[in-house]
Order: C-alpha cells, then sequence, then structure tokens
C-alpha cells in the first residue's frame, strides 16, 4: 500500500465548498461568500480595469461623434491638447516658446484674446511640474532673486496701502507675471537650459518680428511696429536683441553671416519706428560695445555702411512714404516732448508726495487728473510716466525704486562676472553681450516705461544665469582652495 494511501483519513481533508458552509451575516455583508445563483461582484484591481476599460469605450464614442460632427475643430484641438501636453513636461521647451512669442504678443492677443497670458500660465505650471517631478533642486540662490523678492514685497505693500481699482489689479498683475517669469528663467537656465539658446531664440524671433515691421511700414506707413501696437516699445524689444546678433557676427564662423543680416534687420526696424528713445540707447550701446571688445571699429563702420545702404534703397524705392512718416514723426514730436515733460514732472511730485509706498501700482494713471489741473494738453496718452524709474517711483515708492534698482543692478553684477568665469558651462562672450544689451536698455527706458516689457527681465535673468555665482555656505574654504 502506497504512503499517500495509508495517510488516508488523517492527512486528507474534506473539500468543502464555500456556499455548503454555514456563514454568517457578516462575511455575507462583506463579500466573502457568494452564494449559489449570485453574480460575483468584481473587486480590487479588476474592477478598476472594468472601469478604465469602460471609460476608454465612452470617451472614444464621445470623440468619434464630435469628431464627425466637427472634423477641423476636433482635430486642433487634439493637436493643441497634445502640444501642452509636451510642454507641461519639457520645460525648456516652455520657456524656448515663451521666449518665442513675446515679441508677437499684441499681434497674437489680436486674434487668440490673452494667447500670451495663457502661455505664460503654461510656463510656470511646467515649472512646478518640473519641481514636483525632477530630482534636482531648484538653482534660486542668487541676489537677483533677492531683489526680486524685495521688489514683489514693495509691490504688495503698495497694492494694499493704496489700492486703485482695475488699474491698480492689472499693474500689480504685470509686476506679479514678469517677477514668476524672472524666476522661472533664473532657475532653468542655471539647471538644464543653455543661456545662449535662450538668447539665440529672443533673436530670431525679434529678426522675423524685425520682417513684420518692415512690411507694414512699406504697406502701411507711418512708423514701423511690427506685431505689436506701439512702436516705441516695438524699437525696445529690438534693442535689446541687437548685441545677440553683434555676438554671433564677432565669433566668426558659419553664423557670421546670419549674425549680419540680423543685424541689418534689427536697425533697419529700429530706424522704421523713428524712436529716438531706442537710437539714444542704441548709441551708447555701441559705445559700451567697442570698450567692452563686443565689435571692433572696422566692424561699425561695415556696420554702418550696411543699414546706409538699407535706408538708402527704402528712401529710394518708396520716397514718397519716407518722406510721409518723417512728417507724421515731425508733427508728434513736440507734442510727445510736452506730455513727458509733463509726465516726468506729476511723476516726481508724487514721488515727494508719497515717498515710501508711492501712489500704488496703477496710481499714476488713477492720480494723474488731481495733479495735472490743466498742465497737459493731451492727457489721453499719459497712463504711464513714459520713464521707467520715475514710473516706478511714483506707484512703487523709493522703496520700491530701490528694490527695482538692486534687481537691475544684481543682473548686471552677475553679466560681469561671467565674462571672467572659467566654471563649467561659462559664456563669456555671451554675458559680454548681455552687459551692454543692458546699457542700451537701461539708456532707452530713460523714455519709456519699460518694466512692463520681457527685456528687462529677460537680461536680468540671463545676467543671473551666466554668473556662476555660488552661495558663501557652498564656496570651498580658503584652506581647502589651497590643498590645506
Amino acid at each position: 500500500m502506497s504512503p499517500a494511501r495509508d495517510a488516508g483519513p488523517e492527512t486528507s481533508e474534506r473539500y468543502e465548498a464555500p456556499w455548503l458552509r454555514e456563514t454568517s451575516d457578516d462575511e455575507l455583508e462583506l463579500g466573502a461568500v457568494t452564494p449559489p445563483g449570485r453574480a460575483e461582484v468584481p473587486t480590487g484591481p479588476r474592477l478598476h480595469r472594468l472601469v478604465s476599460a469602460a471609460a476608454i469605450v465612452v470617451v472614444t464614442a464621445i470623440a468619434s461623434a464630435v469628431l464627425v460632427a466637427a472634423p477641423t475643430a476636433t482635430a486642433l484641438g487634439i493637436a493643441g491638447l497634445l502640444v501642452v501636453g509636451v510642454l507641461m513636461v519639457r520645460l525648456p521647451w516652455t520657456v524656448l516658446c515663451y521666449v518665442a512669442v513675446e515679441p508677437f504678443g499684441d499681434l497674437i492677443g489680436a486674434s487668440v484674446p490673452g494667447g500670451v497670458k495663457v502661455v505664460g500660465l503654461l510656463l510656470f505650471a511646467a515649472w512646478l511640474v518640473r519641481i514636483l517631478v525632477d530630482r534636482r533642486p531648484v538653482a534660486l540662490r542668487h541676489p537677483v532673486l533677492v531683489w526680486a523678492g524685495l521688489l514683489a514685497t514693495a509691490v504688495l505693500a503698495s497694492f494694499t496701502v493704496s489700492f486703485n481699482g482695475a488699474a491698480g489689479i492689472e499693474v500689480a498683475g504685470r509686476y506679479a507675471s514678469y517677477l514668476a517669469v524672472l524666476v522661472v528663467l533664473v532657475d532653468t537656465m542655471r539647471t538644464s537650459l543653455p543661456p545662449r539658446r535662450v538668447a539665440m531664440v529672443f533673436l530670431a524671433s525679434c529678426s522675423a518680428a524685425s520682417v513684420v515691421g518692415l512690411v507694414t511700414f512699406f504697406t502701411e506707413g507711418g512708423r514701423a511696429h511690427g506685431p505689436m501696437d506701439d512702436a516705441n516699445d516695438f524699437a525696445f524689444y529690438l534693442v535689446c536683441a541687437l548685441p545677440f546678433a553683434l555676438l554671433l557676427w564677432r565669433e566668426g564662423g558659419r553664423r557670421r553671416w546670419l549674425g549680419a543680416l540680423a543685424i541689418v534687420l534689427l536697425a533697419v526696424g529700429i530706424a522704421a519706428t523713428f524712436s529716438r528713445g531706442a537710437m539714444l540707447g542704441v548709441a551708447a550701446m555701441l559705445v559700451v560695445a567697442l570698450v567692452l571688445g563686443l565689435v571692433r571699429w572696422r566692424d561699425v563702420g561695415l556696420g554702418l555702411a550696411a543699414v546706409a545702404v538699407a535706408l538708402g534703397v527704402v528712401a529710394v524705392s518708396a520716397p514718397d512714404l519716407v518722406e510721409r512718416s518723417l512728417a507724421e514723426k515731425e508733427f508728434v514730436a513736440d507734442s510727445n516732448v510736452e506730455s513727458r515733460y509733463t509726465s516726468w514732472t506729476l511723476a516726481a511730485e508724487m514721488t515727494v508726495d508719497h515717498p515710501f509706498l508711492g501712489t500704488g501700482p496703477g496710481g499714476f494713471r488713477t492720480e494723474f487728473a488731481a495733479y495735472d489741473l490743466g498742465r497737459s494738453s493731451n492727457p489721453v496718452h499719459l497712463d504711464v510716466v513714459h520713464q521707467m524709474y520715475l514710473d516706478v517711483s511714483s506707484e512703487l515708492g523709493l522703496l520700491g525704486l530701490a528694490a527695482f534698482v538692486g534687481l537691475l543692478g544684481a543682473g548686471a553684477i552677475g553679466a560681469w562676472r561671467g565674462r571672467s568665469s572659467s566654471e563649467p558651462g561659462a559664456d563669456p562672450g555671451l554675458a559680454t553681450a548681455v552687459c551692454v544689451a543692458l546699457v542700451g536698455t537701461l539708456v532707452a527706458a530713460t523714455f519709456l516705461s519699460e518694466q512692463y516689457y520681457l527685456p528687462i527681465w529677460l537680461l536680468v535673468a540671463l545676467g543671473a544665469a551666466l554668473d556662476r555665482w555660488r552661495p558663501a555656505a557652498t564656496r570651498p574654504h580658503a584652506s581647502t582652495r589651497r590643498g590645506a
């Protein structure tokens, strides 16, 4: 007899189906036993799979019905969702996309209201995703961001003390949005995105915008404004991009002629805006570029000759257009001088009357009538000061102006240190171009309120990214550097 058979009843148990055993009410309620004739209820992972499959079927059916009803709109919607999904997980791509679309903000806004703001929100959302899923720590320990925090505090305090309704909300929102952009740019360019790539994308976008501006100049006349509503703001973008084109020309190689083409496009575009502030900024920029070695005297001569030839071609090919544009500029020139003198005077008076926190964001617009008292003959265009520093001081006070100037100074110092940096990833040539661009834009901003536009914030972010500055706590001690 086999051992298994000998074991007999001592080692074997009689199988009994669960529903034949006596079960308690608790077991039935918990689903531990399924009585005969009752369907088994799926639970756990199986239930999740069934729900997921049902959801896919429902979504597919709805999408198919919508696709049949409106195929073009549906295809565009799906493509848009795919683009948004990619940008949400590819922060460097989102940064480049934002920098590229900024010079076309007004043109995009005409067809898609708030289009650039949507890209800005997507940029910030992608950065939050990067914080959650990327193991690399954020690179936000830089003096630029300390000053940015102080400026944000000044904006909030001034907004709270002097609330100016819709105008205040609008201006405070501009400050908040560009401060957020600054944070994202600094972190991204110090961790995963080369600053040069950002600068070159901005240069390409401004060169394309200049082409649009020249087309509108030849077809519509007047002052070239390109994809923007205001010719002065358009010129400010082109001034900011010009040193990056000079950098390409200076470095030579295969991109030398791309730099030459960009120089001509930007210079002619600036000339077609007839913006005196922008031209003064270009003049200051050329002086600094010569001093810092970004360009040579021979390069300046060649560039001026090329621009002169281009302007001559324009004057010969469309003399009536050029004459009419000059007449229009001359007609408004005197009134512009008067209105800006008035706005600067009123802004200075507001700063004296509210020295600490100013009149609040949007305060110049809301307080203008109370201070003007009939001194201006053209108050319609005086909702901003047309002078960046007085604009900030009149609305945010001297505390806000100090924080803003500190922010600009920290960016400039970072770019200056980047010129001599030997750290891995250093780009001294680009750092020099950023220094030159900062001089040009800060001079041009003496006649424009440009704190509400990207160039200033982009240059400050580039200065912080090119500066391989480290907090004192992370620097090696002197004894360590000497090998002690």
